[in-house]
């Protein structure tokens, strides 16, 4: 189920074509221009029918909701009408059951989460190096 009709399309899509031409002009060659005007005028032509469907399907789906809600409501009209405060009644079993659960996680979470500083390596730096050694690693490493 799409919404509109095929104008809708021919519309949007030529209205791209005539602000990708008149943008375009001013940069690019006349044949260039038309030729971003016509992908511009297809690529907004396919899109606006994707969006239709969508539309489409959103509407059909509000539609399709606002009568099996009508048709429930005409049915049974009490429903709805009153508001439930009670709140359950918990039974001392859960709750131990609770705190047993929760103090065995808290302690193997404590267990496995050991502080431990950051250690980095030292970073050491050679002082005494052969001038020798330096030039001939420069010349290997320039010959690369």
């Amino acid at each position: 189920m799409m919404i509109g009709t095929i104008r809708i399309n021919v519309i949007v899509a030529g209205l791209a074509c005539i602000f990708t031409f008149g943008l375009s002009i001013g940069n690019n060659l006349f044949l260039t221009s038309c030729l971003k005007s016509i992908y511009s005028f297809l690529i907004l032509f396919v899109l606006t029918f994707g969006f239709r469907w969508v539309l489409g399907l959103m509407i059909g789906a509000e539609h399709a909701a606002a009568r099996t809600q009508h048709e429930n409501m005409a049915s049974d009209s009490s429903v709805g009408q009153t508001l439930d405060m009670m709140t359950p009644v918990e039974d001392e079993e859960t709750r131990e059951l609770l705190k047993i659960n929760l103090g065995n996680n808290n302690a193997a979470a404590a267990a496995e989460m050991q502080f431990s500083p950051l250690n980095p390596p030292k970073l050491v730096t050679k002082n005494n190096l052969d001038p020798e050694q330096l030039a001939g690693a420069l010349r290997r490493m320039s010959e690369d």
